[in-house]
């Protein structure tokens, strides 16, 4: 049995059963996500693979929102190098182990889903959204492009004007919104968001564990492309995220109190 070692202080794990809750602990900053708390959550996933015993995980969070997406001050310090020819950040590092994780990923949404709080989502196999829920991809107002795949897996998913008003109007998508265009599968109220999780993570723990993973490897498709549509949204990302125009946006964003 692997041990699990996190490093950021805001990621926290928890075994119900065969079920692994990886819960967003930074709540005084609206979960916004770092650099470790990426590799906590790499290093989760790491753990949830090679567990024979673990067959399902959650994702969740504490306090008002899922995640107000990337910490801009981490954009704003990234050293340019790091990003060079396409270099994958720990950003895409989670979403690359995500797309080859052979079991199920639940994803429980409360508050803002900003950014990558979006499009992370669409990499776990089930999303349950609390009714307070607001799916809001932010790039275009940061003077980003997007990323996680997103510019290829949302037209697919949404129809190509429902994903335009998240990537291109920058528009926010309520929880019913999100639910007709088949972004997430359940909702819920919020206070029964957690229970209704874990009832959720249980039901799909039980289930015979290879015939899950064989599931989901039939149903997941296309991930050739969409590892290649990452790579060139990583060229593009990066490109903009050091750009004059976007780190005055970071800058004005960061300053605005």
């Amino acid at each position: 049995m692997s041990a699990l070692a996190l490093q950021s202080g805001y990621v926290r794990v928890t075994e119900h059963g065969k079920l692994l809750e990886v819960t967003l602990d930074r709540a005084d900053k609206l979960n916004a996500l770092s650099g470790e708390m990426y590799r906590d959550i790499s290093r989760a996933v790491d753990h949830y693979r090679n567990r024979d015993d673990l067959t399902a995980l959650l994702l969740d969070a504490e306090g008002r929102a899922f995640t107000a997406g990337n910490d801009i001050g981490d954009f704003l310090n990234a050293d340019p190098e790091s990003r060079k020819d396409g270099k994958q950040s720990p950003a895409m590092d989670l979403v690359h182990r995500l797309i080859e994780l052979d079991k199920p990923v639940i994803a429980a949404v409360h508050g803002n889903a900003t950014g990558i709080g979006t499009t992370l989502l669409l990499h776990c196999d089930l999303v349950i959204a609390a009714d307070s829920a607001r799916f809001y991809t932010a790039f275009i107002n940061l003077g980003l492009v997007p990323e996680a795949g997103s510019s290829l897996i949302l037209p697919a998913l949404l129809g190509r004007q429902n994903a335009n008003r998240l990537l291109l109007a920058g528009d926010t998508l309520t929880a019913d919104e999100a639910e007709r265009m088949g972004l997430v599968a359940y909702r819920c109220g919020d206070d029964e968001l957690r229970d209704k999780a874990l009832e959720l993570g249980a039901k799909l723990a039980a289930k015979p564990p290879q015939a899950l993973q064989y599931t989901k490897q039939l149903t997941r498709h296309g991930a050739d492309a969409i590892r290649e549509q990452i790579k060139k949204e990583s060229v593009l990302f990066a490109e903009r995220m050091f750009s004059d125009e976007t780190r005055a946006i970071f800058d004005k964003f960061l300053n605005k109190k």
